[in-house]
């Protein structure tokens, strides 16, 4: 496996995805403090639900930038509205949009042959290979075939593509015809030519040259000549006598004992072999996939935003000195993808930085923060979100802290534990980051609650960082009503039930009986409850 150690990035991480040893999914190979979201806000804001949905990619490098982009990068407000502008172009122009469907058709057609051949080792027909291990019968010509034609038929379908008008795909393209100038490329393209180690293209050799050709066969003419002499001259070699033995009877056991290991091992140790590590560790090459990569990315919010049951838009983005955010008609990404008929909501925080969502149990408070959440993700790479009109500036980061019953420290217990998570947020939060808060100093009394929350509340909100708070606790939101200090959200009700949008206000009102009858333990439940068992 040494070979594969200087293999770059992008290359490496494909190859640990392929061999099971990563996962496209989670975020626990990020730094914390270096991706967008940490681990545990990962799960809690449901990325890989989200992806599912927006996810529609057709290569796995595709997959890798998708994954990528929503977790690990900050870009800038002019990367983003340069995706945009791309978007805006594949939906206007139908020929655009087939020339992008058609490069990515190709890649799909090669790619697993060009990662197999760049990983695969080889175990010639002696021995039956493992997939799982990255192993494939023979010498590696089937595989260098096909997978070599990857990014050269690329290419050639570029050059049959329009040329867009946006930046952006402009430059991906780019990108991609300029690789036709490459080393690499001459090579994928052949014929390939060896001299004492160094490869040669036609053009390089001249008739006197003596170097070696490539051809991807076992089958070498210029060979034949030797495998007759090693034949006519096999029973002298092995003193028997012409009687017991024919020429023709020993040129099976010539083939599979002389010939085929010897060609096979030759033309894999010489030419494939180092060709692949070529690949592999180009610059040039990764430059050229991340291309691909790129342009499956942007074909995939495309996609999400025609299928989604929702209308979708292009975000308005911008640069503040503290983060903002302005939805309206919001739908949840995941929830409302499908569902025609989900209840979209509004929320503007462009005037605060702190907002409070009230109300009981099962009336949308949680999913409506992870929706906002997550069409903060998604407006960060580029994407389509599910709202009739949305309006947000980056955030560095996302946090979104939820109780922690089954990770207690037990030298602090529920409070102090959730008390180090809060801290550490506060921590990395800077103003322009992203909070969202599910409750607060749980695990103690009602009063130490409110005095610590209240304390929380008020250095999120002086350090500038947009906080929500989730909570049933409609003291603490009354405690910044006075002098219009935050936002103010509460679940409307009609005729006893949730409606599932938002109003201006604050819950004051316990609704616990309703939730309690809902799952039959309300105070008529359990006094016949335990009637019946006093009686049983």
């Amino acid at each position: 496996m040494k070979k594969n150690k200087k293999m770059r990035g992008l290359f490496s991480h494909i190859r640990e995805i392929m061999l099971n040893n990563k996962t496209l999914r989670g975020n626990g190979d990020v730094p914390e403090g270096k991706g967008l979201i940490s681990a545990s806000s990962y799960d809690v804001i449901e990325v890989d639900n989200l992806l599912d949905v927006v996810d529609h990619s057709k290569t796995l490098v595709g997959k890798q930038t998708i994954h990528t982009a929503f977790t690990q990068t900050c870009p800038t407000v002019d990367e983003i509205k340069r995706k945009q502008d791309a978007l805006r172009e594949l939906d206007e122009d139908e020929e655009i949009l087939n020339g992008v469907e058609g490069i990515l058709d190709k890649a799909v057609e090669y790619e697993d042959s060009f990662y197999r051949l760049l990983f695969s080792q080889f175990t010639g027909f002696l021995f039956a290979p493992e997939p799982s291990r990255l192993e494939a019968a023979g010498y590696g010509y089937g595989l260098y075939a096909k997978g070599s034609k990857l990014l050269p038929e690329v290419v050639e379908q570029v050059k049959k593509t329009k040329t867009p008008k946006s930046e952006y795909l402009k430059s991906l393209l780019a990108e991609l015809s300029s690789f036709a100038d490459t080393r690499e490329y001459k090579l994928m393209r052949g014929p390939v030519y060896m001299l004492l180690g160094r490869f040669l293209l036609a053009d390089e050799k001249t008739l006197l040259t003596p170097a070696i050709k490539l051809r991807l066969s076992l089958f070498k003419p210029a060979l034949l000549v030797i495998l007759f002499f090693v034949t006519i001259t096999m029973p002298y070699v092995l003193n028997v006598s012409m009687a017991q033995f024919t020429v023709f009877s020993l040129i099976p056991f010539v083939l599979m004992v002389f010939y085929v290991p010897l060609v096979g091992g030759f033309d894999k140790d010489s030419f494939i072999l180092p060709l692949r590590r070529i690949y592999a560790r180009s610059e040039n090459t990764e430059k050229a996939m991340r291309a691909i990569g790129l342009l499956d990315e942007l074909l995939s919010y495309h996609q999400y935003a025609k299928n989604s049951a929702h209308k979708t838009v292009l975000p308005t983005i911008k640069q503040e000195g503290q983060h903002v955010i302005d939805i309206k008609n919001a739908v949840n990404p995941v929830l409302g993808f499908a569902d025609s008929q989900y209840v979209p909501n509004d929320f503007d925080a462009s005037k605060h930085n702190l907002a409070f969502f009230t109300g009981p149990n099962s009336g949308g408070k949680t999913a409506f923060c992870k929706t906002i959440a997550q069409i903060q993700l998604m407006s960060q790479v580029g994407c389509y979100v599910p709202a009739e009109h949305a309006n947000l500036s980056i955030a560095d980061r996302v946090f979104y802290q939820t109780p922690e019953i089954n990770s207690l420290d037990e030298d602090v217990g529920r409070f102090g534990t959730e008390l180090k998570h809060t801290r550490d947020i506060f921590i990395e939060a800077t103003p322009n980051s992203l909070v969202i808060l599910d409750e607060l100093a749980e695990g103690t009394t009602h009063k130490e609650k409110i005095e610590t929350s209240l304390m929380i509340l008020d250095a999120f909100k002086k350090l500038g960082s947009l906080t929500l708070l989730v909570t049933h606790n409609h003291e603490l939101a009354e405690s910044f009503e006075e002098g219009d200090r935050a936002v103010f959200r509460q679940v409307e009700f009609d005729n006893g039930n949730p409606t599932h949008r938002f109003i201006e206000g604050v819950s004051v009102i316990s609704h616990a009986d309703l939730v309690a009858r809902s799952v039959g333990f309300s105070k008529d439940d359990i006094a016949r409850i335990l009637k019946e068992k006093l009686n049983a």
